[in-house]
């Protein structure tokens, strides 16, 4: 019984709190007086109301009260806004009948577990939406590190097309010299920007040539099947064969000798 007399007692007030706003008063304190047997006992001096509910209820567990004095007074002004004096042996007619048995939670409890409630469903309601953000985030991560490798590999391509390109720039020139007067040759005078190139646009008669495009997809295929040791093995030579030309009818030979079959001679 004296349980819920307590909680009787920290309802009607947390009632009252909440009216000290609309009366102007925005900061409070309280004051709490504990009574048994007509004499005072320990009591709450000048205590915030937020820590109202708290307080008293650790109060009457210590004092064992059976009246208490409750004043809350406005601290700006210091005048008194509301008091009351609650006794055990009158407090039964103040019970409402809906808590006459009820020995339960109060009004301040129910509120604390209520809030807490509410607490723990606005944040699973945050982690649920931050677990859906994050798999986006790594969806898209993965998206640009596969766009990343992409433009790398790319670039790469790029770099080798371009390394070919320096290295065949550099040797038609002396490539060109080796083939004069053969289609070779002309194709040669022609990527290297020599005189050649008018004889490939067109015929004596004025017609344009039509082995061109032949002629350069040609060597544009051969040199494409190269690998680079090939190709600087060639670039190599052909420089060799520019110093000193007789070097073209040795290496003529050593192709011709090594692929010929000799025919033997016949004896009578």
């Amino acid at each position: 019984m004296k349980k819920r007399k307590i909680y009787h007692l920290i309802e009607v007030c947390q009632k009252m709190i909440k009216t000290f706003p609309k009366q102007g008063h925005n900061k409070v304190t309280f004051n709490a007086m504990f009574y048994r047997n007509g004499k005072r006992l320990n009591s709450i001096d000048q205590a915030v109301i937020e820590n109202f509910s708290p307080l008293v209820r650790s109060y009457d567990k210590s004092e064992n009260p059976d009246k208490v004095k409750v004043e809350f007074k406005d601290v700006e002004s210091g005048t008194l806004i509301w008091a009351k004096t609650f006794e055990w042996t009158d407090v039964d007619e103040e019970l409402p009948k809906s808590l006459a048995g009820y020995a339960g939670l109060g009004e301040a409890e129910v509120n604390d577990l209520v809030q807490r409630k509410f607490s723990e469903m606005e944040r699973s309601r945050e982690l649920e939406r931050l677990t859906t953000e994050l798999q986006r985030i790594n969806a898209i991560n993965e998206e640009l590190e596969f766009q990343v490798q992409d433009m790398q590999h790319s670039l790469e391509a790029k770099k080798q097309v371009e390394y070919y390109s320096n290295i065949i720039g550099m040797a038609l020139p002396g490539l060109a010299k080796f083939f004069t007067n053969s289609p070779v040759g002309t194709a040669f005078n022609f990527l290297a920007g020599t005189d050649g190139e008018k004889s490939l646009e067109q015929h004596s008669d004025g017609t344009k040539d039509t082995q061109r495009e032949t002629i350069l997809e040609m060597i544009i295929s051969f040199v494409q099947t190269l690998d680079n040791q090939e190709l600087g093995t060639i670039y190599l030579m052909l420089s060799e064969i520019e110093k000193d030309r007789t070097n073209i009818q040795k290496i003529l030979q050593f192709i011709t000798g090594s692929t010929t079959v000799e025919t033997p001679i016949q004896t009578n």
